[in-house]
């Protein structure tokens, strides 16, 4: 085997599961569009951008991405999101019904940001005990017939059984070719039980899961396929490249409360940039020059941003409560914003372009004419650093997902990216 072909609903999640599968080891490539052969080995993480789209047509641009992707010996990975927003049971359908697999594994598990299931209910910071069941929601999403295996099965140490009875039963009960089975975690430990027995018990099944139950695959999978390791793979030479970043274009377009409070901790903050070069002292001081993007602001207002400022912060104004943060005019708005920051990046080259909301990355890549993004490593837990080709000169772009870390988060981000 030598891919991972992952397959997500929006850009961020593409990264972020590239972001883990480099992490343990693997070479990631990142494709915002349909790539020509030869593929790049390793994990190749390609996105439908459907999150905002009805299921029927989430369903539709889920076959016809993966469908257009140049075949190969590869094994395939549905990335759902970790807080199970989206169309993920008409997606995950439709891949299986395209791929004709007998089931689909579900666990949308992210230990590394604590989200986790516990009795098929969502565990996660900012949402309520026991609010979101995942094995009901996919009951009124999907076709074919829901079974779920609690925790105590998972650590008991007979998953693999378990699984086996589950899709014996399911299928009998239902008289159905495939079932959709939901299985509970809560840590790195349970993500490796998960992906060993269904490798035992169900080694046909498609396994759908956020960027920690890929993490947990490449970890095993990789030397058991055969896939090459990171550091043993040559890098273009675009890539090769280790500038030193003294200025930063970010650009946030998540109206996530996570984000916005990760922008005023960026703010607030006097601490310095922790960069190897800062660490020996000749690092510049955090500066930031923020401008806020509404929709009456136009490309010539960059020109207002101070290039003495080592950041370069545009964002939208938080949304108002009750707001709705996807659809159409959340699009619109995405789509507006990349255009200014498509113009601060060419007023600036930057030495660092972090783009925060699949909603943003995806639109303002697209400006650039980004058609794909090799991840040299992960920066955070699902953020990873991308070497790409910008107007013909190498770049370096980090994503994040809006609703991913603390407070400080971004600081962090910036830190470490040097």
């Amino acid at each position: 085997m030598k891919h991972l072909k992952i397959l997500a609903d929006d850009v961020t999640g593409a990264a972020d599961t590239a972001a883990r599968c480099r992490q343990f080891g693997m070479p990631a490539t990142i494709f915002l569009g349909v790539p020509a052969s030869p593929l790049p080995p390793g994990a190749l993480a390609f996105t439908s951008d459907s999150r905002h789209l009805r299921p029927e047509e989430a369903a539709r641009r889920t076959r016809e991405v993966a469908a257009s992707i140049p075949a190969s010996d590869a094994r395939w990975y549905k990335k759902i999101d970790s807080t199970v927003r989206g169309n993920i049971g008409s997606e995950v359908d439709a891949l299986l019904d395209l791929l004709d697999e007998p089931a689909a594994v579900v666990c949308p598990a992210f230990p590394a940001h604590d989200r986790g299931l516990r009795d098929g209910y969502l565990e996660a910071p900012g949402f309520a005990p026991r609010d979101v069941h995942l094995p009901s929601l996919l009951c009124r999403q999907s076709r074919y017939p829901v079974g779920a295996i609690p925790l105590p099965d998972v650590r008991g140490g007979e998953l693999a059984a378990q699984m086996k009875c589950a899709q014996q039963e399911i299928a009998g009960a239902a008289d159905s070719r495939r079932l959709l089975l939901v299985v509970d975690a809560l840590s790195e430990e349970d993500l490796d039980c998960v992906v060993r027995a269904q490798q035992e018990a169900l080694p046909d099944a498609l396994l759908c899961g956020s960027a920690g139950l890929a993490g947990a695959l490449a970890r095993r999978i990789g030397p058991q396929a055969g896939l090459p390791e990171a550091g043993s793979v040559g890098l273009p030479a675009t890539q090769d490249i280790q500038p030193r970043i003294r200025t930063a274009l970010l650009v946030m377009g998540s109206g996530s409360r996570a984000a916005h409070r990760q922008i005023a901790f960026l703010l607030d903050t006097g601490s310095k940039l922790q960069t190897g070069q800062q660490s020996r002292g000749s690092g510049p001081q955090l500066s930031v020059s923020r401008m806020l993007v509404s929709p009456e602001t136009g490309p010539d207002a960059v020109a207002a941003l101070d290039p003495a400022q080592g950041v370069w912060l545009l964002q939208q104004p938080l949304p108002a409560p009750g707001a709705v943060l996807e659809g159409k005019e959340a699009r619109r708005r995405a789509d507006h914003l990349a255009g200014i920051g498509a113009a601060a990046f060419e007023r600036r080259r930057p030495d660092l372009l972090v783009l925060v909301g699949g909603d943003t990355a995806m639109p303002i890549l697209e400006r650039l004419g980004v058609e794909r993004l090799t991840v040299t490593r992960e920066l955070l837990p699902g953020m990873p650093l991308c070497s790409a080709v910008i107007g013909g000169r190498p770049a370096l772009v980090s994503i994040k997902p809006g609703n991913f870390g603390g407070r400080d988060t971004l600081l962090q981000l910036l830190a470490v990216a040097g």
